[in-house]
C-alpha cells in the first residue's frame, strides 16, 4: 500500500501533463483579495464587523483564486485556459448541498478591480471588495 501511494506520488511529480488528483488548481488571473456582484462587499464588511450574522440571506456570492462560494455551496477550479486576452474558459467542480457537478464557466478580466462571470446564458460581474480585513471566507 505505501509502496503504491510512493509509486503514485512520483509518477504524479514527473507526468508530463503537470496534474495530480490533489493538486489544487489556483485561478491565479483573478488576483488577490476577494470580489462579489454589487452589493456583496457591503455584506461582507457588515458581517466581518458583526453588524449581520453570516446565514443565507446575509452571505453573499464570492470570487477567490480558489473559486466561487455561496452560503449553500461552491465551485473549485479543475482547469484553465485563456482563450483570449483576458477571458478565461474554465472547467469547476461544484457542490450545493448534496448535488455534485461540473460547470463550464467564463471569466473576463474587465478591468483591475471587475471580472464579468457567466455560465448558461447568465453572467454577473464582481468587484474586487476593498478594506476587508480578510477574516470573511
Amino acid at each position: 500500500m505505501l509502496r503504491s501511494a510512493v509509486l503514485a506520488a512520483g509518477l504524479c511529480l514527473i507526468s508530463t501533463a503537470g496534474y495530480c488528483a490533489d493538486e489544487k488548481t489556483s485561478g491565479a488571473f483573478v488576483g488577490e483579495g476577494i470580489y462579489s456582484p454589487t452589493t456583496g462587499c457591503k455584506k461582507l464588511k457588515d458581517i466581518e464587523s458583526g453588524k449581520a450574522t453570516p446565514n443565507i440571506a446575509t452571505y453573499p456570492l464570492t470570487l477567490t483564486q480558489e473559486g466561487t462560494r455561496s452560503w449553500e455551496g461552491g465551485c473549485k477550479f479543475e482547469s484553465i485556459r485563456e482563450t483570449s486576452a483576458n477571458t478565461f474558459e474554465t472547467k469547476m467542480q461544484c457542490s450545493e448541498g448534496a448535488e455534485e457537478y461540473e460547470e463550464t464557466v467564463t471569466f473576463t478580466r474587465l478591468d483591475a478591480d471587475r471580472i464579468k462571470v457567466a455560465s448558461d446564458g447568465e453572467a454577473l460581474v464582481y468587484e474586487r471588495c476593498k478594506g476587508l480585513k480578510g477574516t470573511v471566507e
